[in-house]
């Protein structure tokens, strides 16, 4: 009995550690008017089209936040420029590339639970006041060995330093 027990105290403690685990950020960007968080890259290499030689793919969970008192268009000003960096510098962008590398991504991994409405608000020119949204937004095609050193809005100049 005394086994059984730790058991469930060990798989408990499991359990609330993970459930932490993913609400966390690895970085964050923002400036008056939103907040974005990058939550999770998640490697994804089951698809369809293949990366290019030493190349895979990564999806970034985002989760968009508007923190002023009017609408904002989202979909153009924001997730539509999201970049990321590796040590060398380059740059690496979402674009439509990038959406399809999501899409196939839910496909692949039905365990991923993808908030539709969300994922839809994330997109929109009409981002309401104080609202918050959190989806996979992002695909990438990036070098297998490159690190992911910084994560930003390009257009709107947003940059942080992944730790």
């Amino acid at each position: 009995m005394k086994t059984l027990t730790t058991i469930l105290i060990i798989t408990i403690f499991t359990f609330v550690s993970f459930a932490q685990n993913t609400n966390s950020t690895i970085v964050e960007v923002k400036n008056s008017e939103v907040s974005v968080k990058l939550n999770k890259l998640l490697d994804f290499t089951n698809f369809s089209t293949k990366p290019k030689d030493g190349n895979k793919f990564i999806v970034a969970e985002i989760t968009l936040e508007n923190l002023t008192d009017k609408t904002i268009a989202m979909g153009s000003e924001y997730t539509m420029s999201i970049t990321i960096k590796d040590a060398s510098g380059n740059e690496y962008r979402s674009g439509l590339k990038g959406a399809g590398i999501v899409s196939s991504y839910i496909t692949k991994n039905p365990a991923y639970k993808q908030d539709q409405a969300a994922n839809k608000l994330a997109y929109e020119e009409k981002f309401p006041a104080k609202t918050k949204a959190k989806s996979l937004l992002c695909g990438f095609e990036i070098p297998k060995d490159a690190k992911i050193v910084s994560f930003g809005v390009k257009k709107k100049n947003l940059w942080s330093t992944i730790k």
